[in-house]
């Protein structure tokens, strides 16, 4: 049952109000007694019929009307009263009359059921001396809307006068009554939304509202009442003409996939509601999918429905990498107001670049942390490796690593603080160096907790953590300047530590392999966990990663990723799907450049250990979900 817009086209309408405030109706006719001799042929008196009002009228009564109606017309005898007593009758329109009518007056009614109203009388008996008789149509206006929603049609009543005896003007021998409703109508508040799958099962939101005019004055909602939600039995075709309109590739989303629920319910008093559907993510192909929803049956019988339909774009994918334009090694993430910042390994290029983006997925590069102004004065040829940023105590902290290739001596970690995430990074200093930790004294993580700073550190030579002072500066030391804290966490096979917390356990996200040979390059993402920060960091057997044990979360498809690795920090998205950023090589076109952006999934496993799906990256897959 859907609504159809009405097209008014009201003829000679005049007005006229009936008792209870049931009936305002238009009217035309004429009341003229002048000689009708030569208008309808030859006639021998002064006298004929005619119906009063004649001609098209309108009766306009609300849906939710329960009172039967009544509607008084007439049928009268001009030029006098009868001399003798005659019969006339008033029959119902045939369906080529209406027709006539339809075309010449460019309407689109349809006569309404005869089972749906009746009339006090069809056959007229005027006696003597008799000027005028009065008729009287009766309807249940519930039972006429009830059939408006199910056609959507116009309806009108017609009738004709007839009288075998005393002439009937032909122009004043037909009444018309259309029948029109003040009602409320349920729209959907939109016609087309994206959705992002980021859930096994994601509840998509269908906001809808009621609106309702009596006489032009808007109404409040007067119900409780709810309505369904339905995809037409004819989605396939709408999507094929969707895409044929858009030049689009959607596919219609399997039944299998939706549950479409209980529909929306709407609340006295409250003229928008809001109701939600389940999309299910289990054997969704990475494609995009369209899914046309619209109203369906609604529980009042006083509603209608605007027949309309909402598409539904779901599955809407990124594709790997999402850093293409430039070189996205061993990336740092961090969240702000604005949206995310990305710091990554110094290039050719830049030193130090930042990317910006809302989402995750969509990048744009903003400038370099150092210039040549703010460049730390670091000698021995070294580069700046693995940034880390982090907001502490209202400053943006850069820790980096300088480092020399081939000469794990020549490396140590570094610091620099901005106001702002783009810099300029400033005050830059020593912070961890190989008299404390040993060679290969990079690839540097901060963790806070309970008030705490901590730092883990290492590239092939152990990971070590210690703690900092409370500004984040400093290393904090004993009397001798000796680290308070220095512990070994794991073994040499690892560099690029990230440490996750989740449902009770820290997770020890690090790296092994060869890192940067390209196509060659055997990099890959493992795992750890424990109870406690400071470790042990154990498999799921229960082997230490201080002895090198680890569980694969990443690693290259020999095909088109060579080498993913060194992770960001894992980023939960507003529907609390969690994110890795890392870097790959990647071949295109037989060729392997540098080592460029990724995004992925982190999927979990009922025992609560993460991985990337198939533990290869993906070419693509839905998009995180942001609300800002």
């Amino acid at each position: 049952m859907n609504y159809k817009s009405i097209k008014k086209n009201i003829r000679k309408i005049g007005l006229m109000f009936l008792s209870a405030g049931l009936l305002l109706f238009l009217s035309c006719g004429s009341d003229d007694t002048k000689d009708v001799s030569g208008e309808d042929g030859d006639v021998n008196s002064n006298q004929y019929l005619q119906v009063q009002p004649n001609g098209l009228n309108v009766i306009k009564v609300s849906s939710s009307d329960v009172t039967q109606v009544v509607y008084p017309f007439s049928v009268e005898l001009k030029g006098g009263s009868a001399s003798t007593a005659f019969i006339a009758e008033l029959d119902e329109w045939k369906e080529e009359d209406l027709k006539a009518y339809n075309k010449e007056e460019e309407t689109a009614y349809k006569l309404l059921p005869s089972s749906l109203y009746s009339i006090s009388t069809s056959q007229l008996a005027f006696e003597q001396g008799v000027t005028s008789k009065e008729i009287e149509v009766k309807f249940d206006p519930a039972k006429i809307f009830a059939e408006f929603k199910k056609n959507g049609a116009e309806y009108v009543i017609a009738l004709r006068l007839t009288s075998t005896t005393v002439k009937v003007r032909k122009s004043q021998s037909d009444f018309l009554l259309h029948i029109s409703f003040d009602y409320p109508i349920v729209s959907l508040a939109t016609t087309s939304e994206e959705v992002s799958i980021s859930k096994v099962l994601m509840p998509i939101s269908v906001n809808t509202t009621f609106n309702y005019k009596v006489d032009g004055e808007i109404k409040n909602n007067p119900w409780n009442f709810s309505c369904k939600l339905e995809v037409p039995s004819n989605a396939k075709e709408l999507v094929a003409e969707y895409n044929k309109n858009y030049k689009t590739s959607y596919q219609l989303l399997p039944a299998a996939n939706y549950d479409l629920g209980t529909g929306i319910f709407f609340k006295a008093g409250e003229n928008e509601a809001a109701g939600e559907f389940i999309v299910k993510r289990e054997g969704m192909e990475t494609v995009k999918y369209l899914l046309p929803v619209r109203l369906g049956e609604c529980s009042h019988e006083s509603v209608a429905l605007r027949d309309e339909i909402c598409y539904f774009k779901i599955g809407i994918t990124y594709t790997n990498p999402v850093i293409t334009f430039s070189s996205a090694a061993d990336p740092t993430v961090i969240r702000t107001e604005d949206g995310f910042y990305l710091y990554a390994t110094q290039t050719d290029k830049y030193w130090v670049p930042i990317y910006f983006s809302k989402d995750l997925v969509n990048w744009e590069f903003k400038r370099t942390a150092f210039r040549n102004a703010t460049k730390p004065q670091i000698p021995g040829g070294g580069a700046f490796w693995a940034p880390e940023i982090r907001h502490i105590n209202g400053k943006y902290v850069l820790y980096f690593s300088w480092a020399k290739w081939g000469d794990g001596d020549a490396s140590y970690t570094a610091v620099a603080t901005s106001d702002s995430p783009l810099g300029d990074f400033v005050n830059s200093k020593e912070l961890l160096t190989k008299e404390d930790f040993g060679s290969n004294c990079i690839d540097q993580f901060y963790y806070e907790e309970d008030n705490k700073k901590y730092m883990f550190v290492g590239s092939f030579n152990g990971i070590y953590v210690t703690e900092f002072t409370d500004d984040g500066l400093s290393v904090k030391r004993n009397e001798n300047g000796t680290p308070t804290l220095k512990k070994q966490v794991c073994g040499k096979a690892f560099e690029g530590t990230n440490i996750y917390k989740k449902n009770g356990y820290y997770y020890l996200f690090a790296s092994i392999n060869n890192c940067c040979d390209g196509e060659r390059s055997r990099y890959k993402v493992v795992v750890g966990r424990s109870q406690d920060l400071l470790g042990p960091y154990l498999d799921k057997s229960g082997k230490d990663m201080i002895n090198n044990a680890w569980e694969l979360v990443l690693e290259g498809d020999g095909q088109k990723f060579f080498g993913p690795g060194h992770n960001s920090i894992i980023v939960q998205d507003d529907a609390g799907t969690d994110w890795m950023i890392y870097h790959s090589y990647v071949k295109e076109n037989g060729e392997v450049g540098g080592r460029l952006g990724m995004l992925d999934r982190v999927l979990w496993t009922e025992d609560g250990w993460p991985y990337i799906k198939n533990c290869v990256p993906s070419t693509s897959d839905f998009l995180p979900v942001f609300n800002n």
